[in-house]
């Protein structure tokens, strides 16, 4: 095959061979790329009825999206021969990676949950993948993990079962027999915690260096596995932690029923959170009957929750904004809390409205349970009910009812905070009893005007935005004395810096002066730390300070997603690019629905030069809303740095709204066109952006990224200059933003970065 042609594609290479076929590299000639063509074997695809039911499961397969799973392109026919077309990934396989030896246990953890983050995301599909074995996973030549052949071993078999390629016992059997769960081998049926059996051989296989049951003769290896308990992992490899063995075991229990139920738990395990398994009931406390799951989940399994929308129950929609308020209240409270991972306002309110399931909904959200209510306020009089629901079983746990003056609602939220974490069995730490003991009273009058601006603030229009900062000083005005009034108003000044509508010199020390005179009342609000510390990473350039204020944020308030992002985005500014990764993963867990964090994982991913992982997120925040129009810009900029110009030209166009033959004039355009090549075009384009910046705000570091991408270092440097004279906003990004990397060995440039104390 090497040298000919299939279709359309270019067979390069051979590269192996399983039980589905053979897998080449080839070259994709029209999109210019290298790809992987798996040709099935000739009885794959007997006939017209296996070709209908594959390519409706290869359809599913093909949605399949996530950094750590090589990806379905395509599923074709040529010259008689059925294949398939999936990402080609550079590196070896695991399997060749064990054949040196066993692993050091961290990276063997490392590898585990790029596994299991592979998983989770095939689950949440419905997708099995009932072969995994170390042939299957993939390392990068940056050492990521990527699963292969997801729920491929079912899908070409003839019926419903196949004979492994690993070795024919004339059983009729799907996946490949070392590493098979023993529901597998009895031909049971097969769900995700299969695969994580597989996944635990794979843990054991990489710590230990052999497999838990290493027998070479197949019937006597199906025997053992269905029948015998799994060694311990310490037996055969004495260094390895107990934590891990404990993983381990779980995993390869016999039952699936006592394996962990999802892959997230495996991940949360190997993250080191093991407290689902230190907390598991015994042998006999398991055979329990189903009434008894309510009380035992509520006993201390409960670590992840989401606040529903409360309900409005006022009758009128101009009280929104309070019930909205309630819920805003009780996340942050509830996310003081340290030993709980509660979801974010964003992902929260994607629910208002919805008649989705309550258990529908803790999956997606990937929680153990929700926390839904309603707000009713009369006057000064207020009534809150909240119930507490058992996520698995569908079940209120708890649920009260509390009526209170409207001066009193700051106490009464600490005090639903704290019921539920008693409910919850969760031990509250010296200083998260200090934060959330019972506040004084509120002026009703204030109160109610930071409730409305904080529900214009949210819309996060231009327009709303300058409504909220009216809100926020009526609260202000009611009482001066009211912390988070400042923390609106900081939050609102800030926004509206960040995106132009107005001038920075103007919105962000207006932002910085209403942080400071909220702190000076209250230093324990996370909110007034983290907006303080947000600002001041695009004006006031103090690093450390910085950094102090969002540790700050992060400390009173471990559950604050959006504090977490920026600092993500900060770490990303100062190079620091696997700590930001790794806060903005977490921001995600935490508001697993929102945009603008997705967004923000590509960021942290893309000045990482990690481009395909960034674009990975970006397109599925474009996904979830294609109206979302900053996940089209910075589609467009991953794309530009993979060579798919054309394509980035296109998805700026629909960021900008501006599909049209004349485009309005923007830098950000300009520098996408000289990077295609049409250099006139982009040279008229610049010179509308500098004609219009000598009468409004326009910003001088995207004209700077301009020149360099144009070649032309000394106007690119004299912009720079500009924008450091303004104090531009994005000037902190100069370090990592690839547009300027042939300005580095430039003395002005590294000038420039010294006086930011960006160089070291």
């Amino acid at each position: 095959m090497i040298g000919q042609t299939l279709g359309r594609y270019r067979i390069v290479q051979r590269l192996g061979e399983g039980g589905a076929g053979v897998v080449y590299l080839a070259e994709d000639p029209r999109l210019e790329r290298n790809v992987a063509l798996k040709i099935l074997r000739e009885d794959a695809l007997r006939d017209e009825a296996a070709r209908t039911r594959f390519r409706g499961e290869a359809r599913v397969l093909a949605r399949l999206l996530h950094p750590n799973v090589a990806t379905l392109f395509d599923l074709d026919a040529a010259d008689g021969r059925d294949f398939l077309v999936m990402e080609y990934v550079g590196g070896e396989t695991l399997a060749s990676l064990l054949a040196e030896g066993p692993l050091p246990e961290r990276r063997a953890r490392v590898i585990g949950i790029e596994i299991a983050q592979a998983l989770a995301a095939a689950h949440e599909q419905g997708i099995v993948h009932r072969d995994l074995k170390p042939s299957n996973v993939l390392l990068t030549p940056r050492g990521h993990a990527k699963v292969l052949d997801f729920g491929l071993a079912h899908i070409i078999a003839p019926g419903d079962v196949s004979t492994t390629r690993s070795g024919s016992t004339g059983a009729s059997l799907i996946g490949t027999i070392p590493y098979m769960a023993p529901e597998q081998i009895r031909a049971d049926h097969v769900d995700a915690r299969t695969d994580l059996y597989a996944l635990g051989t794979l843990l054991f296989e990489m710590t230990a260096g052999s497999r838990p049951f290493p027998e070479a003769e197949l019937v006597r290896l199906m025997y053992r596995i269905v029948n015998d308990a799994a060694p311990t992992l310490r037996s055969v490899k004495p260094g390895v932690s107990e934590e891990l063995e404990r993983l381990v075991a779980r995993c390869l229990e016999k039952a699936p029923d006592r394996r962990y139920a999802t892959a997230e738990a495996v991940i949360r395990a190997l993250r080191g959170d093991d407290s689902e398994n230190r907390a598991r009931v015994d042998a006999t406390a398991r055979a329990a009957p189903p009434a008894a799951t309510a009380d035992a989940h509520a006993g201390g399994r409960i670590r992840a929750l989401a606040v529903l929308p409360f309900e409005n129950r006022s009758g009128d929609p101009e009280q929104e904004f309070f019930a909205d308020g309630m819920t805003d209240a009780l996340i942050t409270d509830l996310a003081q809390i340290g030993a709980l991972r509660v979801i974010s306002r964003t992902s929260a309110m994607r629910f208002k409205g919805t008649r989705s399931s309550l258990p529908q909904i803790a999956r997606e959200l990937n929680v153990d349970a929700v926390v839904e209510g309603s707000a009713l306020r009369a006057g000064n009089q207020v009534r809150i009910s909240v119930q507490l629901v058992d996520a698995a079983s569908d079940s209120s746990l708890w649920a009260k009812s509390y009526d209170r003056d409207l001066a009193d609602v700051l106490s009464l939220q600490r005090e639903v905070t704290r019921a539920i974490a008693e409910e919850i069995r969760i031990q509250l730490t010296p200083e998260e009893q200090s934060r959330l003991k019972p506040r004084g009273p509120v002026n009703p009058a204030a109160h109610v005007a930071y409730l409305q601006g904080r529900f214009l603030w949210n819309r996060w229009d231009t327009e709303s935005l300058k409504q909220s900062i009216t809100h926020f000083e009526q609260a202000l005005a009611a009482d001066p004395s009211y912390a988070l009034a400042y923390a609106g108003l900081a939050d609102s000044y800030s926004v509206l810096g960040n995106t132009n509508a107005m001038p920075p010199n103007v919105a962000y020390p207006l932002s910085i002066a209403a942080a400071e005179r909220g702190l000076a009342l209250d230093p324990n609000v996370a909110e007034l730390h983290a907006s303080l510390a947000y600002v001041q990473r695009f004006y006031v350039w103090d690093w450390p300070r910085v950094e102090r204020g969002f540790l700050r944020a992060l400390e009173i308030n471990p559950g604050y997603g959006t504090g977490r992002r920026w600092y993500a985005q900060f770490l990303s500014a100062m190079g620091r690019h696997d700590e930001a990764i790794a806060e903005a993963e977490r921001a995600l867990e935490l508001d697993p629905l929102s945009l603008i964090i997705h967004t923000a994982v590509g960021d942290v991913l893309f000045f990482a030069r990690r481009y395909e992982r960034a674009i990975y997120y970006y397109r599925r925040c474009v996904e979830m809303d294609p109206t979302f129009r900053p996940g089209h810009t910075d589609l467009s900029r991953a794309l530009e740095f993979t060579g798919a110009i054309d394509e980035a030209i296109a998805e700026f166009l629909r960021g900008t709204g501006a599909q049209t033959s004349a485009p309005p004039a923007s830098a950000a355009l300009a520098t996408l066109l000289v990077r295609a090549g049409r250099r006139a075009e982009a040279a008229d384009m610049i010179a509308r952006v500098e004609a219009r910046a000598t009468s409004q705000y326009v910003s001088p570091y995207g004209i700077a990224s301009y020149y360099a991408t144009a070649g032309d270092n000394a106007r690119a440097l004299d912009w720079l200059e500009r924008a450091y004279a303004e104090r531009d906003g994005a000037l902190p990004l100069m370090k990592v933003h690839p547009r300027l990397d042939v300005l580095h060995g430039e003395p002005r440039f590294r000038e420039l970065l010294a006086k930011m104390q960006l160089d070291n």
